[in-house]
């Protein structure tokens, strides 16, 4: 941002995340910008964001027991997809960096919709990949975004509160809406115990 010289702040950050680089970017271009203006520049923008993403790949640390999970998952039995609004090649990168693709049955990203989150477009395609149905596959994910996609679709979910990206009172107003929806809820140091939700939760 800063390069066209637009000020972000972390909180500001972390209050639009969740819907991909595209939109994130958009966002702040609009914001400061003129609309012709912003839409001139959104897609070197996009591209500096995930270029700069992908400079980092080894500075990105898996959660804590996400490796332990996603063995414990594909041992049970289940099919694994990753859907998220990261760029393919971020998703790759990252993926491969930590040696956790072969895991994953498909990979969904943003270069695969039109629509970001919280718009459905991206769960919807993933569970086609899969060749599943809504009410038979579990969403987790620890964002707004997130958690509004799974309502759109009527979609179990399950909100992974890490604390990361989404604090203070929007962490808490996140909490709440899980809640208030039904959906279980899991701390960062929590993750293998979705494995054992996934068997006594009537999804």
């Amino acid at each position: 941002m800063s390069r066209f010289e637009i000020h972000v702040t972390a909180p500001e950050v972390r209050e639009q995340f969740g819907g991909g680089s595209r939109k994130l970017i958009e966002y702040f271009l609009e914001r400061d910008l003129s609309l012709d203006e912003a839409s001139r520049v959104v897609e070197e923008a996009t591209r500096w964001k995930v270029n700069l993403q992908v400079s980092f790949t080894d500075k990105v640390v898996l959660l804590p027991q996400a490796r332990q999970l996603l063995v414990l998952l594909k041992d049970s039995g289940y099919r694994l997809a990753l859907a998220t609004m990261s760029a393919r090649l971020v998703a790759d990168k990252i993926s491969s960096y930590h040696g956790i693709e072969e895991y994953f049955d498909h990979v969904m990203t943003a270069d695969d919709v039109i629509h970001g989150k919280p718009d459905p477009e991206i769960l919807t395609k993933t569970i086609e990949l899969l060749g599943a149905q809504v009410d038979s596959a579990l969403y987790v994910g620890d964002s707004f975004h997130d958690l509004e996609a799974a309502c759109c679709l009527k979609m179990p979910f399950l909100l992974v509160d890490s604390g990361i990206y989404v604090r203070g009172e929007a962490r808490k107003k996140l909490r709440v809406s899980a809640e208030e929806n039904g959906y279980p809820i899991v701390g960062l140091e929590g993750l293998l115990d979705i494995e054992e939700i996934l068997k006594t939760h009537p999804f």
